[in-house]
């Protein structure tokens, strides 16, 4: 089951807030209207670079609204309705659909620690309660479980658990799940790291929170490589990856402050404000940051 073409470049898109850590709507708008100018095929909103976990669900809601409408059907909308609880996931995926979202992403955030049976019966029961197409979401550096290529294949087989965002540096894992996987089911990275190597075994595109910097470069890869140039695909792999080096001024929790932070200094207009309790950046990464888009060649003049 997936009616729509949900796969190429989908960023995964910052929640943009104003000084008071309100959602800034007007941002927001700006944003998805940005990404859709530069080439995506598909936003994700609420995802991690989103914050989710740190908006209420009246916010949450209130962003997918504001995502769906703003996108007027240009492109298709995934939502992210990770949660603890299997039930409000469930909750939140109705209502993204009521909303008018094409797809849903969630991720079942640990307490206490995951089992392989619970991750399998979190994606049961989203499937039997939700009748949109369903993407999972693999993050171990955040959950600290793995969600095995065995148990991918296994979810799926349910008709509308339709692929996976797979966050992980280990490019083996995600190659082992397009070995097991039907060919219609989307599989894409959500790491630069292994993105070379995951298109070529078959990844139907990729889903970044870099992207909200320039997703351009991306989409030229993957135009690229669907046509089969991959000579040409390979030789652009750098500089559609090489916004990675900016995650590395900091630790994991920093990365929605990176990424706004250097949206500001790429030119964009946006309040670098995260949620609380993230962290904003100090003035020495903050620094740093600039000198490192400045050595990409990616630092706005002012």
């Amino acid at each position: 089951m997936n009616p729509i073409e949900i796969e190429g470049v989908i960023p995964a898109m910052v929640t943009p807030f104003d000084e008071a850590q309100r959602l800034d709507e007007d941002a927001m708008r700006t944003h998805v209207d940005f990404l859709i100018g530069k080439g995506v095929h598909g936003v994700f909103c609420l995802g991690s670079m989103g914050e989710f976990a740190y908006l209420s669900e009246y916010e949450r809601n209130r962003t997918v609204k504001i995502v769906v409408d703003q996108a007027a059907g240009r492109v298709p909308v995934v939502v992210g309705t990770s949660h603890f609880s299997t039930r409000v996931s469930v909750k939140l995926s109705k209502e993204a659909e009521r909303l008018g979202a094409d797809a849903v992403m969630s991720i079942l955030i640990p307490y206490f620690p995951l089992t392989e049976e619970m991750i399998y019966n979190y994606y049961k029961k989203l499937s039997e309660e939700v009748s949109l197409p369903i993407f999972i979401y693999n993050f171990p550096m955040v959950t600290n479980f793995d969600i095995s290529p065995e148990t991918i294949a296994k979810l799926a087989e349910f008709d509308n658990i339709v692929g996976l965002k797979d966050t992980v540096i280990d490019a083996n894992h995600t190659k082992r799940v397009l070995e097991l996987v039907p060919e219609d089911f989307v599989v894409m990275p959500g790491s630069e790291l292994t993105l070379q190597a995951t298109l070529e075994a078959g990844a139907k595109g990729a889903i970044f929170g870099t992207s909200n910097v320039d997703p351009a470069p991306l989409c030229e890869v993957y135009r690229l490589y669907r046509a089969g140039n991959l000579d040409k695909a390979r030789a652009k792999i750098h500089e559609a990856t090489k916004l990675i080096e900016i995650m590395t001024i900091a630790s994991l929790e920093c990365g929605p402050s990176i990424i706004k932070n250097a949206m500001k200094l790429c030119g964009r207009e946006i309040n670098t404000t995260v949620r609380s309790p993230l962290p904003q950046l100090t003035s020495e990464q903050a620094q740093k940051l600039r000198s490192t888009l400045e050595k990409l060649g990616l630092l706005h003049a002012t």
